[in-house]
């Protein structure tokens, strides 16, 4: 699954521009960093309006369907299983027009270890900023926008740390899933093949109140 994710300071404007294909005008300022991005939160997401056109709003991390009456649901659809999308009635209307990508530094995952767990961070091997994909949605009674993370089966890589891991997207596949045919788009959806770089980190992390930059030192050995 996908619990816990991070922007850092060096994620700007510019990146989402040009990684979601964005058309509206420059903010007077980047996004402010937030280190430990949990369920609830609002972060920015890119998605394409009724014109087709790619744009940036801040959504909910929780999906809240239209016919949801209380937004305590949304901590019920944080992800969403790629293998039973077309199955599920929260997901399944959303697949052809409410398709989303959300850009993160990267997302946080714990390793079981008998009764222990031990966090990491997860980020590309290149360092370059992560576009997961999602869906979206708009609840008119609560008058909420949120989204989920979809999550495919771990990779090679990922599998020694946990079974899951998001989809993520390459930059240039992002118009195919934003605005392609669900028949296109859903190819996108499988285990990413880019190397990671993944490191164990302080266990802090998973407190929701600790939000700061020292979360993603690497692990020193007592």
């Amino acid at each position: 699954m996908c619990g816990r994710k991070y922007s850092l300071e060096e994620l700007t404007w510019t990146d989402y521009r040009d990684m979601l294909s964005l058309v509206p005008s420059v903010p007077a300022t980047n996004f402010q960093p937030n280190h430990n991005i949990a369920p609830t939160h609002e972060v920015p997401v890119g998605y394409a309006d009724g014109e087709g056109a790619h744009q940036l709003a801040l959504m909910r991390w929780g999906l809240m369907p239209h016919w949801a009456k209380e937004a305590k649901i949304g901590a019920k659809m944080i992800n969403a299983r790629a293998e039973t999308l077309t199955e599920k009635p929260s997901f399944k209307p959303l697949l052809k027009a409410h398709r989303c990508a959300i850009l993160v530094s990267g997302f946080y995952e714990w390793q079981r270890e008998g009764k222990a767990k031990q966090a990491h961070k997860i980020a590309h091997g290149s360092d370059a900023p992560m576009i997961m994909a999602g869906l979206w949605t708009k609840n008119p009674e609560l008058d909420l926008t949120s989204y989920t993370v979809i999550t495919t089966a771990a990779s090679d890589e990922m599998a020694r740390i946990h079974h899951r891991m998001p989809a993520i997207l390459d930059p240039g596949a992002v118009d195919q899933w934003m605005d392609g045919d669900w028949d296109d788009a859903a190819p996108l959806l499988m285990p990413h093949p880019g190397p990671l770089a993944i490191t164990a980190i302080p266990n802090a992390v998973g407190n929701v109140r600790n939000n700061y930059l020292e979360l993603l030192d690497p692990l020193t050995a007592s």
